[in-house]
């Protein structure tokens, strides 16, 4: 019995060091009541208009929606590379380090794109593909050896995601949606893993095939993330 004692000690601390350790899930929301919340916007495949950019009438800024009283997240964007995305991204910190998370996000999405319209190239909303995900490597833009502006990660070409930035549907309002801007939720589930610094970066955007002008909105984005 002396024995047994010091054993049952021994493996209940062990336990409890187990349960300790767990790590908790994470959550985040973003309503864009009072700011951007730190989003920044990003916008890839383009080349040199030889006017400084001007032709593509890239935008970005927190606004009211049209329609709403709700200030939201804008973007526009004039697609004459034909293949134009443009989108946000925001470093979420405090993650295990090089630890695998199964991550929900959700958010919403206003459009005025009417599904099964015709336009230049494509359809303003069925040819315009909205992806949303994660990457552990800090997402930037650069010059390549053919004058085209692209981005660093993999987000796949226009209809085709990536693993870590999927395709989670198209800029359509639903269908019966009265005219003008109207909300469209999304929601998607990834396994990914985070940096040796813990780090993940949210990216949710639009690539284009509609070689036109594209306006929207993104509001209400929240993340739940849970190590595996």
């Amino acid at each position: 019995m002396k024995t047994i004692k010091p054993l049952l000690v021994i493996l209940t601390s062990l336990s409890l060091m187990s349960c300790n350790t767990k790590v908790e899930p994470k959550s985040w929301s973003f309503d864009f009541t009072q700011d951007d919340s730190g989003f920044e916007s990003v916008f890839a495949d383009y080349h040199d208009d030889g006017h400084n950019f001007e032709t593509f009438e890239m935008a970005y800024e927190r606004a009211v929606i049209s329609g709403t009283t709700n200030p939201g997240l804008r973007l526009k964007g004039h697609n004459r590379s034909d293949d134009l995305f443009m989108g946000i991204v925001k470093e979420l910190s405090g993650f295990k380090a090089s630890t695998t998370y199964t991550i929900t996000l959700s958010f919403t999405l206003y459009t005025e794109a009417e599904a099964g319209s015709i336009g230049i190239g494509g359809s303003p909303a069925d040819s315009v593909y909205v992806k949303a995900g994660f990457t552990n490597v800090l997402p930037e833009v650069s010059e390549d050896n053919g004058g085209l502006w692209v981005l660093n990660i993999d987000k796949g070409q226009q209809s085709q995601g990536s693993p870590g930035i999927p395709v989670v549907g198209t800029m359509a309002k639903p269908e019966g949606s009265e005219a003008g801007f109207v909300s469209k939720g999304f929601e998607v589930t990834l396994t990914l893993k985070t940096d040796s610094a813990g780090k993940l970066w949210l990216v949710i955007g639009t690539d284009s095939g509609y070689e036109g002008l594209t306006v929207y909105y993104l509001d209400d984005i929240a993340i739940t993330a849970n190590a595996k």
